[in-house]
């Protein structure tokens, strides 16, 4: 008898008791994972709301420079291809201007000059912009 109780009791044995803990913290966090995150969630959905007041849009003006140097202010051609100032686009960027602060708002210019536009287009152009007082000035890239 003393022989089959050799062969029941082998020193082979696997502990499972530190796996089984494991997975139960794998289990426990996986389940609380997911009630955590949307408790993380701030956020609020969106509920009517009274409209705002209107907000005052500044007025850009657009100032295009082509291939010959001319000047297109809004669309419209203004002062000569070869003038190295702009006296006609300076005095009509004041007005314009002027017109927008009596409004309240304020004055924008882009300026959308072509890849072969002379520099001294585009320079005239920014020395306009000064001498009229529009301080908010920017290049852009016709499309």
């Amino acid at each position: 008898m003393a022989k089959n109780l050799d062969v029941l009791t082998s020193e082979d044995s696997f502990d499972l008791t530190s796996m089984i803990d494991v997975v139960f913290l794998l289990l426990i966090y996986f389940m609380y994972l997911p009630i955590q995150q949307e408790a993380d969630l701030m956020f609020t959905l969106p509920a009517e709301s009274a409209p705002q007041e209107n907000v005052a849009l500044p007025s850009e003006q657009v100032v295009e420079i082509a291939p010959d140097g001319s000047i297109f202010l809004n669309g419209s051609p203004i002062d000569k291809p070869g003038d190295i100032e702009f006296k006609e686009l300076s005095s009509t960027l004041r007005r314009l201007r002027l017109s927008s602060e009596r409004s309240g708002i304020s004055t924008i210019v882009t300026i959308y000059p072509d890849a072969d536009s002379p520099h001294q287009a585009a320079i005239s152009v920014l020395n306009a912009c000064a001498d009229s007082g529009i301080r908010q000035v920017s290049f852009a890239e016709a499309d």
